[in-house]
């Protein structure tokens, strides 16, 4: 469900919501259900699948391991379909393809996003399970900035109309938020980056399934 309802919000941001001048949501979620929102949930969840049965693939041995890597090898090919879809929708659903005419040299963005998908199979055949899930997460950080970087300057685009989307420019906080802001960013994301790594070496090793290791 959250990875529905992540890709559902993403497709409808990119493909615009309907606010009003005071940037009031007008509606209810039933018109967010799009068949382009619908896409965009779809999307999210085989990515994440796979994401995720790679990850397992990492942890685990034996038949787990075995079982994972097929069914991470059996769901990316109902995502690659779904990627293609989503991309030849978003030309009809948006006005991204506008700003990438525009910024001819972003479209590096897309390009690494499709071939960082196509690499996960290739690892994945390879039984390269590392490098598959490291292509996994470029897939999912590049497919998702093809979209934000698609509406810029917008945050939330106005389906409604273009003049009442929230902006960069005018939804920012005041100088002075923002400098606070600065100074609690600097100070905690390195605390969270180390407790991440330090977290993740902890647990570095295969899970070790063996009977009576738990």
């Amino acid at each position: 469900m959250p990875s529905l309802l992540f890709g559902v919000a993403f497709a409808n941001i990119f493909s615009g919501i309907p606010i009003n001048e005071e940037g009031i949501f007008q509606g209810t979620i039933i018109n967010l259900l799009t068949p382009y929102g619908i896409l965009g949930g779809l999307l999210f969840i085989f990515l994440f699948l796979v994401h995720g049965l790679i990850w397992l693939a990492v942890k685990t041995d034996g038949e787990l391991y075995d079982k994972s890597l097929s069914l991470s090898i059996t769901l990316w090919n109902i995502l690659i379909v779904l990627f293609l879809v989503f991309v030849i929708g978003s030309k009809f659903a948006t006005n991204i393809y506008q700003f990438y005419a525009d910024h001819i040299y972003l479209l590096i963005i897309p390009a690494l996003s499709i071939a960082a998908l196509l690499s996960v199979r290739y690892f994945l055949e390879k039984k390269l399970v590392w490098k598959a899930w490291f292509a996994s997460c470029v897939t999912i950080v590049t497919a998702t900035l093809f979209g934000v970087v698609g509406i810029y300057p917008n945050l939330l685009p106005s389906s409604i109309d273009p003049a009442y989307s929230m902006t960069i420019y005018n939804s920012a906080s005041s100088p002075m938020t923002l400098k606070i802001m600065l100074g609690v960013v600097l100070v905690f994301v390195p605390i969270v980056i180390a407790y991440q790594a330090w977290a993740y070496y902890l647990f570095k090793d295969k899970v070790d399934l063996s009977e009576g290791s738990y």
